[in-house]
């Protein structure tokens, strides 16, 4: 999700004018970095997942799939500026990492 931009690994705020100023957030796929502020986004958005899950554990049977691409695309695609920079990598390994846990 980091490389698409649902969860950004370095946001740029600015302000835009579309008939109305507004402040409008992009992501900057060029920058490096570690992606701290995607990273706890992602964290947030997983420990959700867990409350539910653990909520309904001893009545529901559950398996979760990790989306079967997303590792390998973490080495296919690295000359994309969304997939091979450090902050999308991080994001990868770490988001992945957490979530399996």
């Amino acid at each position: 999700k980091a490389s698409s931009g649902e969860i950004c690994c370095n946001k740029e705020t600015h302000w835009q004018w579309n008939g109305k100023w507004e402040l409008e957030t992009k992501c900057d796929y060029s920058a490096g970095g570690t992606c701290a502020d995607g990273l706890a986004e992602y964290r947030e958005f997983i420990d959700d997942i867990v409350s539910v899950l653990q909520k309904y554990a001893s009545s529901v049977p559950t398996v979760l799939v990790i989306e079967p691409d997303s590792l390998p695309n973490l080495s296919t695609n690295m000359a994309d500026p969304r997939c091979g920079n450090s902050a999308t990598q991080t994001a990868y390994k770490e988001g992945v990492a957490y979530a399996v846990e």
